[in-house]
């Protein structure tokens, strides 16, 4: 152990200084590196004690007698203090402004609802007793529930705590009680609203044909199309993205063109492209009655500006285009969004698919009946009497052959053979000669 109690020690001026505050070098048993720790304190018999008393804390930390002083203090400060860490800590990490301030919204309802004062009031059994009084839509109660299991957990990295008490609550199940039933335009809908939206026919088009978010739109620049490529593109750029990535997406030649034909010559690259044009709220509904599109369908779901995002998804499925170049082209993380909840299923054709299925023989016809137990028989050639064979005086057999995968075996090359090219008994599921002896290959 090494323990010493001393005054450090400066040059000044080109004269050596000591303070006149003391310091402790601590290294415990068992521990790799030796700490200095400022004691603030000008008497030698004070230090004294306070040294003893720091030794007697760590060492009931290292046998478990009490927790960390980091833990006692998070333990007695005011549970507000740590939201605000937590959120400080996300903006200097440059998250989203909208995101951080809703995150700091969240966590002080819960902490004023649930009474969490401190550290020690946060149960999940407070938390549980709070949702079952709540009316707000599951997929809200849910990101509730995210946030505090956010701040928790980065309170266990920074060491403030052990254990995530709100590990053991579920989320709420969301499927089928969803307050916002998102679905993608139709072809034919797409068509009318770009023929009666004037001026912002050039929003649709590029939020429907590259997938572009509502905030994305507002904030798209010149500078962020490449109009005069080989191969035109639109960067959407990272600080106005949601995931923070920047990405280039690929224009489609028709939009390409309303492009080029819109936008002025003149301007400098850090012009907006649309300006005023991306529609609020109250413009878009217009344009979708003058379309004659309902704002909520039959059942129940709803068309807004992020419906283009769900039609761009739906589009590429029924283009065929790969799942995971999908994924790329709509900036998802986890191919399950581009599956499941971006692509609306209801637009897929689903008979085409049905019909590419082959028949089967239904006929009730004595030849047919009881295959199974016919398939268990051979006939005097040792192979299945399903099956066309030739023997060996090149007589084709009589026997009836299976048709697999639209192609006869009586069409393929399968003769008698020699002693030395004997079939498997197994022939259901292996029709190959055996092995020659001596040889590990069949005879060609």
């Amino acid at each position: 152990m090494i323990r010493t109690l001393f005054r450090p020690k400066r040059i000044k001026n080109g004269r050596r200084v000591i303070s006149r505050l003391y310091s402790l070098k601590l290294r415990l048993k068992g521990e790799l590196r030796t700490t200095t720790i400022a004691l603030g304190i000008s008497d030698r018999s004070a230090a004294e004690e306070e040294m003893r008393k720091i030794i007697k804390e760590r060492e009931q930390e290292r046998v478990g007698l009490q927790p960390p002083k980091i833990q006692r203090d998070a333990a007695q400060a005011n549970f507000t203090k740590h939201i605000g860490d937590f959120v400080g800590d996300l903006r200097v990490k440059g998250r989203n402004a909208r995101y951080v301030d809703e995150m700091e919204f969240k966590l002080t309802t819960l902490a004023e609802k649930c009474g969490w004062r401190q550290v020690h009031d946060v149960t999940a059994d407070s938390f549980v007793k709070w949702r079952s009084t709540q009316t707000k839509a599951k997929k809200t109660l849910n990101e509730y529930l995210t946030a505090a299991k956010g701040l928790l957990n980065w309170m266990i990295k920074q060491g403030r705590i052990n254990v995530n008490p709100m590990l053991s609550v579920q989320r709420v199940e969301t499927r089928g009680n969803e307050k916002v039933n998102r679905r993608a335009f139709t072809d034919e809908e797409m068509k009318a609203l770009l023929k009666v939206s004037g001026a912002r026919t050039i929003v649709y088009a590029t939020a429907g044909l590259t997938g572009l978010r509502h905030g994305e739109c507002k904030k798209l620049q010149r500078g962020d199309l490449n109009l005069t490529a080989e191969k035109p593109s639109l960067m959407v750029r990272a600080s106005i993205s949601k995931n923070h990535k920047q990405a280039c997406l690929p224009l489609h030649p028709q939009l390409h063109r309303l492009l080029t034909e819109s936008i002025p010559a003149a301007g400098s690259l850090g012009d907006l492209v649309f300006g005023s044009l991306v529609p609020r709220p109250s413009e878009f509904k217009k344009d979708l009655a003058a379309a004659g599109i309902a704002k909520r369908d039959s059942q129940g779901r709803v068309v807004d500006f992020h419906s283009f995002r769900h039609t761009f998804c739906t589009n590429l499925h029924l283009a065929g285009v790969p799942l995971r170049e999908a994924m790329e082209l709509m900036r998802h993380s986890d191919v399950r969004l581009t599956m499941k909840i971006y692509a609306d299923s209801s637009l897929f054709a689903l008979r085409p698919a049905i019909e590419k299925l082959l028949p089967w023989d239904c006929s009730n016809n004595d030849a047919n009946h009881d295959s199974q137990i016919h398939s268990q028989k051979t006939g005097v050639e040792g192979l299945l009497p399903s099956l066309a064979v030739t023997v060996e005086t090149g007589v084709k057999s009589e026997i009836s052959p299976v048709i697999i995968g639209l192609k006869s075996l009586s069409d393929i090359g399968c003769h008698g053979v020699a002693k030395s090219e004997e079939w498997c008994a197994l022939q259901v599921s292996n029709l190959r000669p055996l092995p020659c002896e001596g040889n590990a290959l069949p005879l060609s």
